[in-house]
């Protein structure tokens, strides 16, 4: 029977299990169409983020945040202490750019364009399966007892994990320094900058810490946004989303047999095989309704897809759709309050071009001695 109505999910968390203790999520490798396409938005963004700080544009590199001496470098485009509020405007259009993208198609940030999400899903995990294999032998090795084969993978594992978060760590703090002051410490040694090498040394320990052990907590526990989600979606919001009217039909979702007129006997198209929650890297089941933990990865519409093209039922059974298509069939459209967002986005934008073209390459005040 559907379980849709069914509420008791909300009382417990996928990542905690029955004794309150932290419970690992072992995710099949997901495979499919949407799982192309996100390697390779996240290989292009990846090779942005890691290339950032050495792209100069007219000697500027392309983004720096340098809070300490209160510089910044936006696209190669060079801001002082007197053009914070410039900042201040690029954070404000960043902010209500996110939320109208979010009240119109969900949390896809999340899922397609989050450094969180890229690192952990496309370097960390793929690492993962290639050492570990895939879920059924990453639990085997996990409940395993440490023999030599446990002990080989784990520290080839934690090893490649650590010199890829110090790498990480190197280009954080390139962002921060700038990348000319982090060569220059590079070359002078370690020893002649014992404050950068423990603040490296930090961020390491930081990076490794959240790819290795905390994981999808961060989306789930640290990040604000999944919170945010909840008061900006509503039934027009377009989703990662499991069709339950015709998931469940009059009977809810049955197992398959081969056969078996399902139609006949009031059965949906959910056949219960459980694989978009095996898949899902936050251990979630997507068939109880949108959920904080959701980050819009798409890796069980790819794993539904599959198991329905086997049984020979449509595809689409879990795709991307608001509430008010699966339930009243209605297309996407604006509604007013993104039409609003839209009007407040494009306003701000204006007065950001405007702002640039006014502002001066230098400012400076000469005060008179007394």
């Amino acid at each position: 029977m559907s379980n849709i109505e069914d509420d008791s999910f909300r009382d417990t968390i996928g990542t905690i299990n029955e004794k309150g203790k932290r419970k690992f999520i072992f995710p099949k490798k997901p495979q499919g169409k949407f799982y192309d396409r996100r390697k390779l938005v996240s290989y292009v963004l990846l090779v942005l983020l890691l290339l950032g700080p050495f792209i100069k544009i007219n000697g500027n590199q392309f983004l720096l945040f340098n809070v300490l001496d209160r510089r910044f470098n936006i696209f190669g485009m060079p801001f002082w202490p007197q053009d914070f509020y410039l900042v201040v405007v690029i954070m404000i259009v960043s902010v209500v750019g996110l939320t109208l993208f979010t009240v119109a198609f969900g949390r896809v940030f999340c899922g397609w364009f989050c450094p969180q999400t890229i690192f952990m899903e496309m370097v960390f995990r793929r690492i993962e399966y290639w050492i570990d294999g895939d879920r059924g032998a990453q639990i085997k090795l996990n409940n395993q007892k440490w023999n030599a084969e446990k002990i080989r993978k784990r520290t080839i594992k934690w090893t490649v994990f650590l010199i890829i978060s110090f790498i990480i760590a190197n280009v954080f703090l390139a962002y921060l320094v700038g990348s000319d002051t982090l060569e220059a410490m590079i070359i002078e040694g370690p020893l002649s900058n014992v404050k950068t090498l423990i603040v490296l040394s930090i961020f390491t320990g930081v990076f490794y810490f959240v790819f290795t052990w905390f994981r999808e907590q961060v989306c789930i526990i640290a990040c604000p946004y999944g919170r945010m989600q909840g008061v900006l979606l509503d039934n027009k919001s377009i989703n990662v989303t499991y069709d339950h009217v015709r998931g469940e039909g009059t009977n809810g979702r049955k197992k398959w047999r081969n056969g078996e007129d399902r139609t006949a006997l009031g059965h949906g198209d959910c056949i219960d095989c459980n694989q978009c929650v095996v898949v899902c890297p936050t251990g979630i089941d997507i068939r109880n309704g949108t959920q904080l933990e959701c980050i819009n990865c798409t890796a069980c519409i790819d794993e539904c897809d599959t198991v329905m093209e086997k049984v020979g039922l449509p595809k689409g059974l879990i795709r991307y759709a608001s509430e008010d298509e699966i339930v009243n069939k209605e297309k996407f459209k604006l509604t007013l309050r993104m039409k609003g967002y839209i009007a407040v986005l494009t306003l701000l934008v204006g007065v950001l071009i405007g702002m640039l073209f006014l502002r001066n390459d230098v400012e400076a005040n000469f005060l008179p001695m007394s």
